[in-house]
């Protein structure tokens, strides 16, 4: 930046947009006309969500903040997505990007966002500002016409099951139909159904929904309902219990009503009855690992995916405010401790952040900052300071996967990322760091 003094840093206006988006077209070949649009249009989208540089009348770089509230258990954070770094290519070289990605998480702070996330193809110029690998692809690929062919098997051993005719004859019918706009309602309510336990899914209101469904990233949607339509708006609307958002021959995202799990299974039929009329050679599913669908596609053959990497992107986070986000997750603390009958009550656990790998930082100097947590039957609290006689210490990057469940306090204790000073601060870590199935919905990110 002392090299080019006319070269400034700001947050963007409305009158920046056309320069914004010739930049990311020149750096990315891409969003198109349409897709900047609609970034433009997201609900609550604000200009100065974007940080620039310019240099006189010319953006030199430039980043998106998106703002999102995740589930994470039974509690929420405030986030933010960092998209959209980049750097015209007449000024690389000079910091640019490190400098509006540190930019960057210093306003989303004091926006008051307590985590960042991101998906990238450049690493290291995240993690040397303490961002940490945190998240998986995860998908299921098989031919559609052998998916089909596994359906038929199972419906067919499904029915020579049934003892009864009778049983056979009330069995629920599902009609699976595009969705319609007035079906919206519905969609909603099954996402808010699936959403509390969730780790890592973001809220979505009706008028983001408007908004993400409008924006054309998927081709199709699709809907399960359990009966015909209903002149009754109320009726159709309780009637939906599945839907499925698709782009080309890729099942996107697909979430059914409690105890209607089965519903999965018609809506990937259609999904696939599609893509073989298309000629598609490939049908490919995004879920989580625990999601059944992904057993189907290994019983016809199909292939399931697990890499933090693909196509040279991964996933990564950092905790804007560690001790803000610790406190926001005191409930959760609570609960865990209170779950694990071996876990005697009243305890203390001392958190140490250190700017190097664990216990293996030598002196004061390697520690960032110092918490306790403290531990009673009913509710949990986190104070500064220390030391604490059991104590896990960790690298400051490193909290994020652990605090955000992608990793689990004994994973990262095997692999020497975390180091507990006794087995009480091991046995406490790892009620609290249990881990979860962090999972981000790619739906949020898919281009127009």
């Amino acid at each position: 930046m002392a090299t080019a003094p006319r070269l400034r840093l700001a947050t963007a206006k409305t009158g920046d947009h056309p320069l914004i988006h010739g930049l990311l077209v020149s750096v990315f070949h891409g969003p198109t006309a349409a897709e900047f649009q609609a970034q433009l249009d997201e609900p609550g989208y604000e200009p100065a969500d974007r940080l620039i540089v310019k240099d006189g009348d010319e953006i030199a770089a430039h980043l998106r903040l998106a703002r999102q509230t995740i589930q994470l258990g039974t509690a929420t954070l405030p986030a933010a997505r960092f998209m959209d770094l980049a750097t015209a290519t007449a000024y690389r070289g000079r910091g640019l990007a490190t400098a509006v990605l540190a930019a960057g998480q210093r306003v989303a702070a004091e926006r008051g966002v307590l985590v960042g996330l991101t998906r990238t193809r450049v690493p290291s110029l995240f993690a040397r500002q303490g961002w940490s690998v945190c998240g998986q692809h995860v998908f299921s690929t098989a031919s559609p016409r052998a998916v089909l062919a596994q359906l038929a098997v199972d419906a067919a051993a499904e029915s020579m099951q049934e003892t009864s005719p009778l049983a056979r004859l009330h069995k629920e019918p599902i009609l699976v139909r595009p969705l319609r706009r007035i079906d919206l309602r519905a969609v909603v309510r099954l996402y808010e159904q699936a959403l509390p336990g969730q780790t890592g899914w973001p809220m979505r209101s009706e008028s983001y929904w408007e908004w993400l469904l409008a924006r054309g990233a998927c081709d199709r949607v699709y809907v399960a309902s359990t009966s015909p339509d209903s002149a009754d708006f109320e009726e159709l609307l309780a009637s939906i219990v599945g839907y499925a958002c698709v782009r080309q021959s890729r099942l996107v995202e697909l979430i059914t009503a409690p105890n209607h799990s089965e519903v999965a299974r018609h809506l990937a039929e259609r999904v696939c009855a599609d893509a073989r009329e298309q000629d598609g050679w490939i049908v490919r599913y995004d879920a989580p690992t625990a999601d059944p669908l992904h057993d189907l596609f290994r019983r016809a053959g199909g292939q399931l995916t697990v890499n933090q990497e693909l196509g040279g992107e991964l996933f990564m986070a950092k905790l804007l405010d560690p001790l803000a986000a610790l406190r926001h997750l005191c409930g959760v603390f609570a609960q865990r401790a209170a779950q694990q009958k071996d876990v005697k009550l009243p305890a203390e656990v001392g958190i140490e952040l250190r700017s190097g790998g664990g216990r293996k930082t030598s002196g004061v100097s390697g520690i960032i900052e110092r918490f306790r947590v403290h531990l009673s039957r009913k509710k949990a609290r986190i104070e500064t300071g220390g030391p604490s006689k059991h104590t896990i210490a960790l690298a400051y990057s490193d909290l994020a996967p652990l605090l955000l469940g992608d990793l689990n306090a004994e994973a990262m204790i095997q692999n020497g990322r975390l180091k507990p000073t006794t087995g009480r601060a091991r046995q406490l870590a790892a009620a609290l760091f249990a881990g979860a199935p962090w999972w981000r919905p790619p739906l949020d990110d898919l281009l127009a």
